[in-house]
């Protein structure tokens, strides 16, 4: 079987001396550059010398006009040219076609891509292989240049130390695509969505590296005219929700052959909220201080029951979810819902629970049930701690918790601040869906009790052990 070999020569788009080149190639070699970026943007493998570099393992698929053949790489890995070689027979055509990467299909005038919702991070300053795609059209075997396809935007973070596994890119239109099938002719070589693309708005790099006080680039590559109305970058570490996120302006649009350099982040995780251990049967951790407050003695922000953010007014005409005996969400009897509702919800689900949607994922309203718990396997008196009264819990372990009389708001008031205390739990009182299970105390007493779902009390936050 005959052994052909192509030669290609990606330019660098910053032109560097003394680029590799391989001498010792045999059978039918084939040049290519890259077309150098336009504008004040960069299109590059690798930023830190402003070059395009081959990657071990990398392959291309070339067409003749009759037949496909896929090569691989088989020298210059980490420069700007790279011998790949088919070991085949194989006859280059009047016209030629190369695409990168190979996993790429050519239906004549038409090339069709799969851009991935999921990109590899490999190395600092580099777009994960495969992830950037490339067309070549070429007749003389010397004269092959490749043709970025996307655009990309660069982003830079620092971080305390801060251990990341993905950066996620989120469009602010819904309707565009990141990810997907994409297709371009032979005369438009820029991707477009094909009409039954069904990728998302959405693009995550995957890494696993540590933020520090250095600046690191990471790149990632999408399609020309996405984010025109601004994204959300959305830092991970493992888990389903982001521990850092913010929002653009809508002053970003991906260019072809250039990549966006966004001005540097620091990714600044939100300190976590301290618990005490208090050596319950169920094992449950109570946050040591309320939703919206920074110490024990606090009060912290007021919340209607199901509703996640403090407001102004606490009554049923500003409540989310229906008013008095219309109730639109969490009803158990057709009574008490609008125009016959119901949906049996009887415990918060995590969208509308406070302590979660404030304090991210882990951390909860605690139960009727979990409120109960607490009064039961501790020594509860009233006190003062920082000069506010609220009843202290002080467990067999000698560990204990405070929770201050905060008082309840309704309409604009703050009533019973410093004589009594009410904390929502996450329990609907079923019976009457109009209100929700709540733990009051005051000087005297201290009980689970029932309140208005439209009043304003405190949250204070549980998690598992």
């Amino acid at each position: 079987m005959k052994k052909v070999t192509l030669l290609i020569a990606l330019a660098a788009l910053v032109m560097l001396a003394g680029c590799k080149k391989e001498n010792d190639t045999k059978g039918v070699t084939l040049k290519a550059s890259i077309e150098q970026n336009k504008g004040n943007g960069r299109t590059s493998l690798n930023p830190a010398d402003g070059a395009i570099s081959w990657t071990a393992g990398d392959k291309i698929l070339v067409n003749n006009g009759s037949s496909n053949a896929i090569f691989t790489l088989t020298g210059g890995a980490g420069t700007t040219e790279g011998t790949f070689t088919y070991n085949g027979e194989y006859e280059f055509g009047t016209d030629n076609v190369a695409v990168y990467p190979e996993t790429a299909t050519i239906n004549g005038n038409t090339v069709s891509f799969t851009l991935p919702e999921e990109q590899a991070f490999t190395a600092a300053g580099t777009f994960g292989n495969g992830a950037n795609p490339m067309l070549g059209i070429f007749s003389d075997s010397e004269d092959l240049t490749f043709t970025s396809l996307c655009g990309g935007l660069g982003i830079s973070l620092t971080g305390d130390n801060v251990d990341i596994t993905g950066i996620e890119i989120v469009s602010n239109n819904t309707n565009d695509k990141l990810n997907g099938a994409f297709e371009c002719t032979m005369e438009e070589p820029a991707l477009v969505a094909t009409l039954d693309n069904a990728g998302t708005n959405r693009v995550m790099l995957n890494c696993a590296t540590t933020l520090t006080a250095d600046t690191q680039e990471f790149f990632i590559v999408l399609p020309v005219g996405a984010l025109a109305e601004g994204f959300t970058l959305n830092v991970y570490n493992g888990g389903e929700e982001p521990i850092f996120s913010t929002d653009t302006d809508n002053d970003i649009r991906i260019v072809l052959n250039q990549v966006n350099m966004m001005p540097e982040v620091t990714v600044a995780l939100v300190p976590e909220h301290e618990y005490v251990d208090l050596g319950l049967p169920s094992g449950l951790l109570w946050a040591t201080c309320n939703v919206g407050a920074n110490a024990p003695e606090e009060y912290g922000d007021y919340f209607s029951w199901g509703e996640t953010q403090p407001k102004s007014d606490y009554n049923w005409n500003t409540y989310q979810y229906g008013s008095y005996n219309t109730m639109t969400k969490y009803c158990t009897n057709a009574s008490y819902g609008y125009d016959g509702f119901t949906d049996n919800l009887a415990t918060l689900l995590p969208e509308d629970d406070a302590a979660t949607a404030n304090w991210g994922n882990g951390w909860r309203m605690p139960t009727k049930e979990e409120f109960q718990e607490l009064y039961d396997n501790t020594t509860v008196t009233w006190t003062q701690q920082g000069g506010v009264n609220g009843r202290l819990f002080t467990a067999t372990n000698g560990n204990s918790l405070f929770l201050p009389a905060a008082g309840a708001r309704w309409d604009d008031e703050l009533g019973e601040a410093g004589s009594n205390g009410y904390y929502w739990s996450s329990s609907l009182y079923t019976d009457d869906p109009d209100g929700a299970w709540d733990f009051s105390f005051g000087s005297y007493n201290a009980s689970v009790t029932v309140g208005s779902r439209g009043s304003g009390l405190s949250v204070r936050a549980v998690r598992e052990n």
